[in-house]
């Protein structure tokens, strides 16, 4: 298992590599859109669509909405709000979170869960998309750095849950998931935001939005990852899907992406 892990990682970074240093803004949205339809593949599955043909139609279906979002709306205004509805959207999934942790079986298509991932993953990619090409000092420099708040976030919460971990953060969704290991995972974000600021990676107006933006981007990282959590278990399934050996499904690898990139991008744009 963990060599089928190691390979998968590394066939992932590789493509992921060749498409930031290659690829042009078409070719990348494609790429993007495509992502974000494998995932709402696996999105409606969890939501209880059995249909092989309607689950084909809904991830085409998010699929074409992400490049209408990405290609289509003029990035100025209509940017920034779209960009305030992903940030509002994931605000409102922590209060879902602490009213109701757990989710009634999902035994039939859900309707308002089907609609919810129409609106959050196509804002997820559009997030990718802006934060390469349309932000303020865009570059895969940008997209980069947001990207690796969740992976050090995630790295730091590991090591420091499993080494201090006491205080369970969700018990109800997540039980091996701790306030500690959430501390830890900051503390990891704020390290690289350190690095950030010191390297000056990003132009200096930027600092107060790059500060900000680091810390509760990161924070949200957790909450991706705990939402996800919950529809799997409402569901029943272990792993959103078995695409990616190794790693279950393209969902369990982005989860924290689609909650934390959205809240990135808004406030870089809006601070």
């Amino acid at each position: 298992m963990l060599k089928q892990r190691v390979i998968t990682a590394a066939v992932l970074l590789i493509l992921f590599g060749l498409l930031l240093s290659f690829s042009s803004r078409s070719f990348f949205t494609l790429a993007i859109a495509g992502v974000t339809a494998a995932a709402a593949w696996e999105w409606s599955r969890l939501v209880g669509v059995k249909a092989d043909n309607w689950q084909s139609a809904y991830a085409a279906a998010v699929g074409i909405l992400t490049l209408a979002f990405s290609m289509n709306v003029p990035f100025n205004y209509d940017a920034y709000w779209l960009l305030l509805i992903g940030f509002l959207l994931w605000l409102a999934m922590v209060v879902a979170l602490f009213i109701q942790p757990r989710l009634a079986p999902i035994e039939s298509a859900s309707t308002p869960m089907l609609f919810l991932g129409v609106a959050l993953l196509p804002l997820a990619g559009f997030s990718i998309v802006f934060l390469r090409h349309d932000a303020s000092a865009a570059s895969n420099g940008l997209l980069l750095y947001a990207l690796a708040l969740v992976w050090v976030m995630d790295i730091g919460a590991y090591f420091s849950g499993k080494r201090f971990g006491k205080q369970k953060l969700a018990p109800l969704i997540s039980p091996g998931k701790t306030w500690e290991g959430v501390y830890g995972g900051i503390v990891a974000a704020c390290i690289l935001l350190v690095v950030a600021l010191m390297f000056n990676f990003f132009p200096e107006y930027k600092t107060f939005a790059l500060v900000v933006a680091s810390v509760l981007a990161a924070a949200v990282s957790v909450i991706g990852d705990l939402f996800e959590s919950r529809i799997k278990r409402a569901s029943g399934y272990k792993d959103s899907s078995q695409l990616l050996p190794g790693h279950g499904g393209v969902l369990d690898r982005i989860d924290g992406v689609m909650a934390s990139l959205p809240v990135f991008a808004f406030l870089w744009a809006w601070l």
